[in-house]
């Protein structure tokens, strides 16, 4: 579910983990994809802002995933050295 809100309403990613800074930069970067959507001649062009935004995006979701993968790394580590 995580992954469909990042790659079609990224902004929304950002507003569900409360980083209001990250939110406000990807909502103004995705506001201008779609107003270049509803004006006819800039749909050419809206693929560009709109893939910065979910970069940006995915950039927070792996760093996120990374984060918690060390966690539950670390936490293993520390029952097997508990374990000897």
């Amino acid at each position: 579910m995580t992954i469909l809100c990042i790659l079609f309403i990224s902004p929304l990613y950002f507003l569900q983990r409360k980083k209001w800074g990250a939110f406000i930069i990807n909502a103004f970067i995705y506001l201008a994809a779609c107003i270049c959507v509803i004006s006819i001649i800039g749909i050419p062009f809206a693929i560009i802002p709109w893939a910065i935004a979910l970069i940006h995006a995915v950039y927070y979701y792996r760093s996120e995933m990374r984060t918690q993968n060390a966690e539950l790394l670390a936490t293993k580590m520390a029952e097997k050295m508990k374990e000897r």
